[in-house]
């Protein structure tokens, strides 16, 4: 399973999710998750098939962090049609794994969600490139045909490293090509491709070229940080429900104590990730430490903490690029009090 995919899927569940958000998220009906998720138990819907962006998430339910908290967590990958921001502003699951950007596309529906901790605290989609094809910064995309997986986001990050390069947008051709990223690069087919992550489909090249690629991660050519993965909660239940809130608490104590272990034992996450994923060992074993390595905040902040100032400043590039029809304060979108300790000044 390839980022990509996972980028085109995410993009059709986002429309399914804002027309029933836009119809439902009001309601305080009696979903899954209010029904049946009482005492220890939570339910999860991860945002695609696990892969090595929930290293933290499977190291603790496989160490028993999760149990030692008085938990029994319940992760699901999501089914069509259904998104996990939906599933959260219905009360059909718990909590859910999605991406920063969707929760600001989300946000005009004012779905009652918010992000309550990060799970990859950076961005990971990048621009990449075969090594010795000459393209190795937004300059050398002159007259190049960039491959893209039709993700709402795509042409605004594009258009925004272009403008770093100095690059009229009109002399790089865009080809849509889907799931196939990595395949349209290695056959040739375009010079470039955005939407790729550098911890999946960066390795993926690297181990079938034998070469190391350019990788390029996009907060580096003008695109403001933000995190690639985020926890989310329901909001309202966060105000109205103080069992539920202390769930939220003691699962994302767990998390980010599982997270840290995992960090410190990178061949024991490697062999917990074989056996959630379908992965083949030789690209867990290159994936997985890659993965670990990002998973602690810019600037020193424990495991989880989210920056407020870098919410508001994604969001202001969202508004800018006309991703969003209106302004969003980015901070208002996510809260670290639900973390255990303390996540900084300015976060």
């Amino acid at each position: 399973m390839a980022t990509s995919a996972r980028g085109i899927r995410r993009a059709l569940l986002l429309l399914a999710a804002l027309a029933l958000l836009a119809a439902g998220c009001g309601a305080e009906g009696g979903g899954a998750a209010r029904r049946g998720q009482g005492g220890g138990s939570l339910s999860l819907s991860l945002d695609w098939t696990p892969n090595p962006d929930h290293v933290g998430l499977y190291y603790a339910e496989r160490h028993g962090f999760f149990q030692r908290a008085g938990l029994r967590v319940t992760m699901r990958a999501p089914s069509d049609p259904s998104a996990p921001i939906k599933l959260v502003g219905l009360n059909q699951v718990d909590l859910a794994i999605s991406y920063q950007p969707d929760l600001f596309l989300a946000s005009p529906q004012r779905p009652p969600v918010k992000a309550v901790a990060a799970l990859v605290p950076v961005p990971l989609n990048s621009l990449i490139a075969l090594g010795g094809s000459g393209v190795d910064s937004p300059a050398s995309l002159r007259g190049r045909k960039v491959g893209i997986t039709g993700i709402p986001t795509d042409d605004a990050t594009l258009a925004t490293l272009l403008r770093t390069g100095g690059v009229p947008r009109g002399q790089v051709r865009t080809v849509s090509v889907g799931f196939n990223l990595v395949t349209s690069l290695l056959s040739h087919k375009v010079d470039a491709i955005l939407g790729g992550y550098r911890n999946v489909e960066g390795i993926q090249i690297e181990q079938e070229t034998g070469a190391r690629p350019v990788v390029l991660p996009v907060d580096r050519l003008g695109v403001p940080s933000y995190d690639e993965l985020v926890v989310v909660a329901n909001s309202r239940r966060l105000d109205n429900d103080a069992a539920y809130a202390a769930r939220v608490r003691r699962f994302l104590d767990a998390l980010r104590r599982g997270t840290g272990a995992a960090i410190a034992d990178p061949a024991g996450a490697v062999a917990v990730m074989q056996q959630a994923t379908s992965y083949k060992a030789p690209f867990l074993r290159a994936s997985v430490p890659a993965t670990l390595a990002l998973l602690r905040p810019p600037g020193g902040a424990p495991v989880g903490c989210m920056d407020a100032a870098a919410w508001r400043s994604y969001g202001e590039w969202m508004h800018r690029t006309g991703l969003l029809p209106g302004p969003v304060d980015g901070a208002a979108l996510m809260t670290d009090a639900y973390l255990p300790g303390a996540c900084g000044a300015g976060r």
